[in-house]
């Protein structure tokens, strides 16, 4: 998202759509990169600003700009025309990064500023106010229509005037900008300013924002109105159309963190209107800006900087945790003039930032990128809409709260800081974010670590000669060793109809693997030389049919159909029927990934991986064929998920919609399906099912031939169908509205689970695990590796993946696009590209775990209260996970026969050895299990069938035969 900053007006429009920054995703906050060029900026966005979280731009003004002396920064406030060029770059190089007037611009335009003549826009002297200077700011008349520090005061009642604003807000929203920072809105009426912001355009669909007909978005609009009380013009004129920047914020904080007020004061700082604040949703906030920062605007000594390193930080850090506002974060350049411009060469061309071990070099400041900052800004990220909770004060300046129970954070401006205090975390062991890192590689902290007792308590300290004053935690910087190397998908699908919730596996064979955007030969001999032998039961494909060629190949064409016709980057149609032949001699099933929704988006030159092409634009696709009659029409966006009727008649990011309800579509439906299930398919993985209506996929799944006998399939059996009906509550499509006619995809199964062995709940709570959580009918559901092949609910399926640095990158393919086949190392993983989780040891092995304990129920179930839990299925197999922080040493009941057994996750067996932990069961069935905190996989399980082999020694004692049975090592 690309913010930027208007230096004559803003826009506002109707009720609240303004006061959204259209942030994507669940981030917060926005950045402003003070003087950046458009390329920097660009880059910028995608090497870290992305990554790291933020969630958006401030940009300097885009527009020309009066060239000065020396160069100072406030030349860009000083504007000649309204044509995108300054010196931080052009119209093109904007784009592709995505009131008051002042002889030679930026553009090489001139003017004659003494008899208020700009050409370029044009303006003339009837534009503007009559010459006069502010005095009085009491006087509120005097304060919008004289002029500024000598700028010409251009008069917005003026027609001419406002459509010459609009002409160029709407050419840079047409560049997709998300929203406008306004400079000196106070001395602009606020009635011209309405005036101008209702006849803008919305922001645009073609720019990536959703199409609200009804409701079209606006940009983001916040003012520069600075009120700090005592004056005529006052910040609530303003905040009834538009985001207020709430000046006092800083100040405020400012003085709290240079130890000037006591910080015990903030407990009362949701209360605003005791504070003099503007309502939360009103303001943006910030700690300091390019003005104040240099003594201008409002807040002078109060306010901290970058040059005030220790308390700016804690500041910061502050405003990032509490709840209040939108929050801005000052990203500056080095100065020792307050009138000195960015670093520029000797030309006064900008020089870019040079980036050096991550922090930025050669004059440029970029608080942004320090690692106490961006880790405050996913720590906003992580706890947005989360309570403020368990607050704490020594009456003085140090204080602590919590974010429900996702983050906590501690400040001290005064002494030391020794306190057990409530972080309201689960237990484990936390890195603190302002001081380090989680190591991922070693689960490490690379800072302070502090431990969380399981009632939540935990012991704070910061020192008052620490290089930092404040400390925070948040869930996704806790290093419990555990499960998780092995949770690399979640999911679950749930069935009601008999006939197609049996996903048909062959005898011995349990389990689908998702073979992401791999080729149909090379599925065929994986099923072959490696599915069938460790006895996987099936394998979903990624679409078969033609799909829209795009730019750089992503991963999601395959999901944007142009035809119906079995011919994509996976192969042709005889390789696929081939592959689907092979895998079913093997055992293994096959199940297609079908999209029917909706046909591709708009693309000027709509061409598929079989050559069809499309007028996308008239909604006509001659291949299947459709035209505009088959699509809900009029075309609509999907903006209100409250409402089942947008949800299923509009479009799902610009997808042309396919109306199910018309005949003919079902029918064209209905004969694609029907060919894959002729050709031997088990059954189908049916994409954006939610947002078709029930009734008509219920007619089409009733229409579906039975599967082919000739393939291995009984007489009479139905396709297995499981849906993608996203459904965390509180929306009008429900997954129950379902289940009545085939399976669904349970969502809510992958975030417990990964909620679970994050740390963020206890895995005891497991012990009912199934309806008692609000998910699907355990008959009815798919779930995730290792607990998830452990249990019995459902049914599971594992990923499948191959390495990616861009979310839209497609899989590993040569120079031409074409897709590379996966090698397989002498380990039997994966190299090419390929991460191939379905081939590590851990899940493999979990797959044969789940085939030896087929049909058996839970039982024994065991847990310390907290983090480790185990339990039996029936008497065939044993399962042990440790979620906790210390080791797991306990001798328990395993269900299974004396012997000697192999563990599974750490080992198997080979040649009559177990290359892992053994395991001992004695007589009472019980045995010694220890899992220990440093070891690779936080679980330990076995089997019936990796009992290790014995034989039986007949001797004589006492005229007694007695059988020993000697392990084989």
């Amino acid at each position: 998202m690309l913010f930027f900053t208007s230096i004559f007006t803003s826009f506002l429009a109707i009720a609240f759509a303004q006061k959204n920054p259209h942030y994507v995703g669940d981030r917060t906050t926005m950045v402003h990169l003070f003087e950046w060029k458009f390329n920097d900026i660009a880059k910028e966005c995608e090497d870290f600003l992305g990554p790291k979280g933020y969630g958006g731009v401030q940009v300097s003004p885009i527009n020309e700009n009066l060239v000065i002396k020396n160069r100072p920064w406030y030349e860009k406030y000083q504007p000649l025309s309204y044509k995108i060029i300054s010196r931080s770059g052009n119209k093109t190089e904007f784009k592709n990064m995505r009131t008051h007037m002042t002889a030679y611009g930026t553009g090489g335009t001139s003017a004659d500023p003494e008899q208020r003549r700009y050409p370029a826009v044009p303006y003339g002297p009837e534009d503007f106010h009559k010459s006069c200077q502010i005095q009085n700011y009491n006087n509120a008349t005097e304060v919008r229509d004289c002029e500024l520090s000598g700028l010409h005061d251009l008069d917005q009642r003026k027609e001419h005037v406002r459509k010459e604003i609009i002409k160029f807000l709407n050419e840079v929203i047409d560049c997709g900008i998300a929203g406008l920072r306004i400079d000196a809105a106070k001395h602009m009426w606020p009635e011209d300013l309405k005036n101008i912001y209702k006849r803008t355009k919305a922001l645009s669909p073609k720019n990536g924002y959703p199409s609200k007909r009804q409701n079209p978005l606006k940009p983001y609009i916040y003012q520069e109105v600075i009120d700090l009380g005592g004056e005529a013009v006052s910040k609530y004129e303003y905040n009834t159309f538009a985001n207020v920047i709430e000046f006092q914020y800083g100040i405020i904080l400012g003085n709290m963190f240079r130890g000037q007020d006591k910080l015990a004061r903030l407990q009362t700082f949701n209360d605003s209107d005791a504070w003099r604040l503007l309502p939360s949703s009103d303001a943006l906030v910030m700690i300091d800006n390019h003005d104040n920062q240099r003594g201008h605007g409002a807040g002078g000594a109060s306010i901290l900087t970058h040059k005030d390193p220790k308390p700016y930080k804690m500041a910061v850090a502050f405003m990032l945790a509490y709840s209040y506002g939108h929050p801005r974060v000052m990203s500056s350049f080095a100065f020792t003039d307050p009138s000195q411009g960015p670093p520029a060469n000797s030309d006064g061309d900008i020089i870019s930032p040079e980036i050096s071990n991550g922090q930025c070099t050669n004059g440029w400041v970029c608080e942004h990128r320090w690692l106490q900052i961006y880790h405050m800004i996913k720590f906003r990220n992580i706890v947005n809409g989360e309570r403020l909770e368990n607050w704490w004060s020594n009456g003085k300046n140090q204080i602590a709260f919590s974010r429900g129970n996702k983050g906590f954070i501690a400040f001290t401006v005064e002494g030391d800081l020794r306190e057990k205090l409530q972080t309201g975390l689960p237990s484990g062991t936390y890195c603190d974010v302002i001081t380090g890192e989680v190591d991922k590689e070693v689960s490490k902290c690379s800072g302070k670590s502090v431990i969380v007792d399981k009632d939540g308590m935990a012991s704070i300290e910061i020192l008052s000669n620490d290089s930092e004053g404040v400390l925070a935690l948040h869930i996704e910087f806790a290093t419990l060793l555990c499960i998780m190397h092995l949770l690399v998908y979640a999911l679950t699908i749930v069935s009601a109809v008999l006939a197609q919730k049996e996903p048909h596996y062959a005898p011995g064979h349990d389990g689908i693997v998702h073979l992401f955007e791999w080729k149909w030969t090379d599925i065929a001999a994986e099923c072959e030389n490696f599915l069938g032998p460790l006895g996987y039961g099936g394998v979903q494909v990624s679409p078969i049919n033609e799909n829209i060629i795009v730019d750089d190949r992503p991963w999601w064409e395959r999901y944007q159909p142009i035809s119906y016709i079995w011919q994509t980057r996976s192969g042709t149609p005889e390789q696929f029927k081939d592959m689907v032949h092979r895998c079913n001699k093997a055992n293994v099933r096959i199940y297609v990934d079908v999209v029917f929704n909706h046909m591709t988006a708009n693309h000027v030159n709509a061409l598929g991986t079989d050559g069809s092409t499309a007028n996308t634009f008239n909604y006509t696709y001659p291949a299947v064929s459709y035209d505009r009659k088959d699509f809900h029409m009029p075309p609509c966006a999907i903006n209100n998920y409250q409402d089942a009727t947008n949800v299923r008649d509009c479009e799902l990011e610009a997808l042309h919609d396919l109306n199910q309800t018309e005949e003919y579509v079902r029918e064209k439906i209905v004969d694609f399906l029907n060919k894959a299930i002729d050709a031997g398919v088990a059954g189908f993985r049916v994409d954006a099912a939610k947002h078709m209506w029930p009734n008509d996929l219920k007619i089409i799944f009733s229409r579906l031939h039975n599967l082919n006998t000739k393939q291995g399939f009984h007489k009479d059996a139905r396709a297995f169908i499981f849906q993608e009906v996203i459904d965390y509550g509180n929306e009008a499509a429900s997954k129950y509205e379902y289940i009545g006619f085939g399976t669904v995809t349970e969502f809510r199964y992958g975030s417990e689970i990964s909620n679970a062995f994050r740390g963020n709940n206890l895995l005891k709570w497991f012990v009912n695990w199934g309806e008692a959580w609000g998910l699907l009918p355990s008959q009815d559901a798919l779930m995730a590796v290792a607990f998830m092949l452990a249990h019995p609910y459902g049914i599971a399926r594992v990923m499948s993946s191959y390495d990616f640095h861009d979310f839209n990158q497609g899989p590993p393919h040569d120079s031409a696009g074409n897709t590379l086949s996966p090698i397989i190392n002498p380990d039997n993983t994966c190299g090419n590209g390929w991460i191939c989780e379905h081939r590590w040891r851990q899940i493999y092995n979990m797959v044969g775990f789940r085939n030896a304990v087929n049909s058996t129920g839970i039982n024994n179930w065991w847990d310390n209260g907290q983090n480790q839990i185990a339990f039996c299925r029936g008497s065939e197999g044993f399962i042990a996970i440790n979620g906790d922080h210390f080791d797991f040493k306990q001798t328990l009941f395993t269900c299974l026969p004396p012997g000697k057994y192999c563990d599974v996750i750490s080992g198997r067996v080979k040649n009559n050895k177990c290359t892992g932990k053994t395991v001992e069961v004695g007589e009472d069935h019980r045995a010694y299990i220890e899992i220990l905190t440093w070891e690779e996989d936080g679980v330990l399980a076995f089997h019936k069938e990796v009992n290790m082999p014995f034989v039986c020694r007949l001797i004589l004692s006492n005229a007694i035969f007695h059988c020993i049975y000697e392990y084989l090592y």
